[in-house]
């Protein structure tokens, strides 16, 4: 497996609200950034211009064929999911740890993994 960033993972300005553009950051540089709106596929394009055939000049743009679209709200929550993914990961694990030891010895006690996969669930969906 390769490694990734390590965390925390934030979304930018998330926690004072100032900020929109949902840009997923560690603590050096940007991991993600998450859009809202239509998404598809960019090709170029040419059309004509002008009033008249002899006053037609050919133009190069870039076109749009869109697939579909990916409302805010959506977006803001996919962002955050991106962004908990190194403390879910991390929880996961603990759990997992925790339940072998439980298994191997039923008198032992999950005491610090499942306050820790409830806080990176809740980061998840921004509780």
């Amino acid at each position: 497996m390769s490694e990734h960033t390590p965390g925390p993972w934030n979304v930018c300005g998330a926690d004072r609200g100032v900020c929109q553009c949902m840009t997923v950051l560690c603590s050096d540089y940007p991991i993600a950034k998450v859009v809202s709106g239509d998404w598809g596929d960019d090709y170029p394009a040419i059309r004509l211009t002008g009033y008249s055939t002899l006053d037609a000049k050919a133009e190069a743009y870039m076109a749009q064929m869109t697939y579909g679209r990916i409302d805010e709200k959506t977006a803001k929550a996919n962002a955050r999911l991106i962004a908990a993914a190194p403390d879910l990961l991390e929880a996961l694990g603990d759990l997992i740890e925790d339940a072998e030891k439980q298994m191997a010895n039923p008198s032992y006690h999950m005491p610090f993994s499942l306050p820790k996969a409830k806080a990176a669930i809740a980061k998840a969906e921004s509780r």
